[in-house]
């Protein structure tokens, strides 16, 4: 299924309401409030395409008769081409926000995904592939496969203050630093700057619109920021030089199975494009990676942590959703002394994790993307008065219903109904007789 561009803004410094008074005039047949009675004028789901699938089914199949002016907010878990397909149903009420590739490199990129695996890229493969050659870029710098001497070279590589360089110069970024020159690598994400807590320091969003079975971006916008002083100030140590035959061991922590299955396999290829793109280029320095699948399971994503330790590789691209995120960085990432570069994990909480400088993502914190929901769900575009909200019962589902409901709150919505739910469960009937209060 592909996805149809209708029009691309990239303002740098837009406000989470400028991305939503964008999206209002962007496309015609605004809703504006809908019908009366006790069903909300929006809901708002967090989950993942697994369970995502079984949600829309049951509402489509038992509930969209009765709330037929019903609007349906989704983030990024839920922004998958596939799911009208699976869930065979148009899905023409369903709108929502998630991660762009908007940084220098993403043309080139997109080129080279599409090349690879003959298809588009989609949600956080782009993340991914910056995590892979940001991860590669540092272990070269620090001239061996240790995680303390790789932490330290992250902000080398993609900070400001070197050459620039970008994915589709990612070989001659690699032989500058083998060199031992100080390089900033500009990503097909975003600049990947990182800021102290090792968050991105720009992102941007795109309005993604569900017609006719088939994904449209609406409008895309970049939120930008400078670094600070302390940012600036963070460990960058100089690269110390390498000789060829260089092996940078680098291992990949993604979900190819569970309930973020669907998007984990997209996102290990956009990883694994950065490091086959650095092996195909003959510059003698060479990738060597092992993929472990989370599951989409803490458990499942601990024990892939370990194997990966075990087996010597000191840094890692993942893992890929919040709730593993937290417990792999907590049990096996901080003990061992292990860089882990997530492309997707959300959660804000992330953020002031006490990791001793080991934790970076390329992907946003949901301290941007609640508040674009919400604004999203009270513009012109959808015009929701009210509000309820079916979430995933875990660290990324709760974090970003709340910030949502703070935010929806804050622009004079009322929030009804309140609903967490399990993954892969065979029925959510219930849970949206409740969101809906039928």
């Amino acid at each position: 299924m592909t996805r149809k561009i209708q029009r691309r803004d990239v303002l740098k410094g837009a406000s989470a309401a400028g991305l939503v008074a964008m999206a209002g005039c962007a496309t015609e047949g605004d809703n504006g409030e809908n019908g009366d009675g006790d069903v909300p004028d929006a809901v708002m789901i967090v989950g993942f395409p697994q369970s995502g699938i079984q949600l829309f089914r049951d509402y489509y199949s038992e509930f969209a008769d009765q709330s037929p002016d019903l609007d349906i907010i989704v983030p990024d878990g839920l922004i998958d081409s596939d799911l009208p397909g699976e869930v065979d149903n148009d899905m023409n009420n369903v709108i929502g926000t998630e991660p762009s590739a908007a940084g220098p490199g993403a043309e080139f990129y997109a080129d080279e995904y599409e090349a690879a695996y003959g298809e588009s890229p989609g949600v956080f493969t782009a993340q991914a592939y910056d995590a892979m050659a940001i991860n590669v870029l540092a272990t070269v710098a620090a001239g061996e496969n240790d995680g303390t001497e790789v932490r330290d070279r992250v902000r080398t590589v993609t900070n400001p203050g070197g050459e620039e360089f970008g994915p589709e110069t990612l070989a001659d970024a690699v032989e500058a630093v083998a060199a031992g020159d100080p390089i900033q690598y500009l990503g097909a994400s975003s600049s990947c700057d990182f800021d102290v807590n090792g968050d991105i320091v720009t992102a941007a969003y795109d309005i993604v619109d569900f017609q006719d079975g088939e994904l449209n971006t609406v409008d895309t916008v970049e939120f930008g920021a400078e670094l600070t002083d302390e940012d600036n100030a963070a460990v960058a140590e100089d690269p110390v030089g390498v000789d060829d035959g260089f092996e940078a061991m680098v291992g990949v922590l993604l979900p190819e199975t569970g309930d973020l299955g669907p998007l984990g396999g997209p996102i290990r290829d956009g990883a694994l494009l950065a490091a086959d793109q650095i092996n195909d280029a003959d510059i003698g320095v060479t990738v060597d990676y092992r993929v472990e699948d989370t599951q989409t399971d803490p458990q499942a994503g601990i024990s892939g942590a370990e194997a990966l330790v075990n087996a010597g590789y000191s840094s890692v691209v993942g893992p890929a959703s919040s709730n593993v995120n937290f417990q792999v960085t907590d049990q096996v990432f901080i003990p061992n002394g292990v860089v882990g570069i997530s492309p997707s994990s959300t959660a804000p909480g992330i953020t002031n994790l006490d990791d001793n400088g080991y934790i970076f993502r390329t992907a946003a914190s949901d301290v941007l993307q609640g508040p674009a929901l919400a604004e999203l769900a009270v513009s012109d575009r959808v015009g929701a008065a009210s509000s309820g909200t079916l979430f995933l019962n875990d660290d990324y589902g709760q974090a970003l219903e709340e910030e949502y409901v703070n935010s929806f709150e804050s622009n004079d919505g009322e929030v009804r109904e309140r609903v967490s739910f399990e993954p892969e469960q065979a029925s959510y009937s219930s849970q949206w007789s409740d969101v809906l209060q039928l």
